[in-house]
């Protein structure tokens, strides 16, 4: 039962933020009653958590697989783009900018965990950047870890914009234009 609760943590949370998701919410996703989602999850902090592990574990070989291939590196920050679209049009936008929506209300430890998270994905991007440097094929200011996060923002804050619009079509398009213009 807590996987088929976290199941539908994460949709939720993805469609309207850490914050606006209540254990109401989660209890009627699954067909509980509310005292028992506590049974499961004890509180929001746990919930961030899990879901942060998740996100992790659930996208994390994902992007590995992707940063490890034998493609060009701006051929690896298409795929990288296209799982984010992928997400966009699933109505499954990253899940830890949705738990970020929320950062203020999370401890300390949740909040370190959503920043390890974080810059674990920052530092399997900047592989890329760091690919695109050596065989000359993408141009950046600063190192790959700047780029890797200015990348990382620009997917997260595409997701947002046409999920904002309504446009998930603009997505490819956006990204590619990025790509395009740091492609050697």
């Amino acid at each position: 039962m807590r996987e088929k609760l976290l199941d539908a943590a994460e949709e939720l949370v993805q469609s309207r933020g850490l914050n606006g998701v209540t254990f109401q919410d989660l209890a009627d996703a699954v067909g509980l009653r509310k005292p028992s989602v506590f049974h499961h999850i004890r509180n929001k902090e746990e919930l961030a958590s899990a879901l942060i592990e998740r996100c992790s574990s659930k996208h994390g070989p994902q992007y590995a697989s992707v940063v490890e291939s034998e493609f060009s590196a701006p051929e690896k920050l298409r795929r990288v783009a296209e799982i984010f679209e992928k997400g966009l049009k699933k109505g499954r936008p990253c899940l830890l900018a949705a738990i970020g929506t929320g950062i203020e209300s999370l401890s300390a430890s949740s909040t370190q965990e959503l920043r390890e998270a974080a810059n674990d994905a920052i530092g399997r991007f900047a592989e890329i950047f760091k690919q695109g440097r050596q065989e000359n094929s993408l141009t950046f200011e600063g190192t790959p870890a700047d780029a890797a996060m200015s990348f990382f923002a620009m997917l997260q804050g595409l997701q947002t914009l046409c999920r904002a619009s309504g446009d998930t079509r603009a997505f490819k398009k956006a990204a590619a234009s990025y790509i395009d213009s740091i492609e050697t």
